[in-house]
């Protein structure tokens, strides 16, 4: 049997879970986390999303959305309103303070990305990222 550390996915969790501890070592000095700093910024690019368009485009479950949103909203960051287009859902905008804050994190996570991104020739690049997004294919249904 092959020793843990040579299974692929191990080693595809392992830079994961690396890279989410690097970035939010970043977010901790403005207080939130990486996946709050995402939906700000996706809010930052188009405000009044819903929470399923969110979780979408973060690829990640609706009730995570839901968890993160209601923390964000603690800190004043975003806020809900109802969805002018359906009266049973609200989207999500971001309030002064959580422009301000997105618009203050940007550049930090900038730095982490282009810092990884500097670490790959161009060539390397293209082919991490198509290896990855092979990889969330695998998790598509056939």
């Amino acid at each position: 049997m092959d020793r843990l550390q040579d299974f692929l996915c191990f080693k595809l969790g392992s830079a994961a879970r690396s890279m989410q501890k690097q970035y939010n070592a970043h977010c901790a000095e403005f207080g939130i986390t990486i996946a709050q700093s995402f939906i700000l910024f996706l809010l930052l690019a188009e405000d009044g999303l819903n929470p399923k368009t969110l979780a979408g485009q973060l690829e990640i479950d609706g009730s995570a959305i839901t968890g993160l949103v209601d923390r964000l909203e603690k800190e004043d960051l975003v806020e809900r309103k109802p969805d002018l287009t359906d009266r049973r859902a609200f989207c999500v905008f971001l309030t002064g303070k959580g422009r301000r804050k997105a618009e203050e994190v940007l550049p930090a996570a900038m730095e982490v990305n282009n810092r990884l991104k500097a670490s790959l020739s161009k060539g390397d690049e293209k082919t991490v990222s198509r290896f990855l997004e092979n990889v969330k294919e695998l998790d598509r249904p056939d």
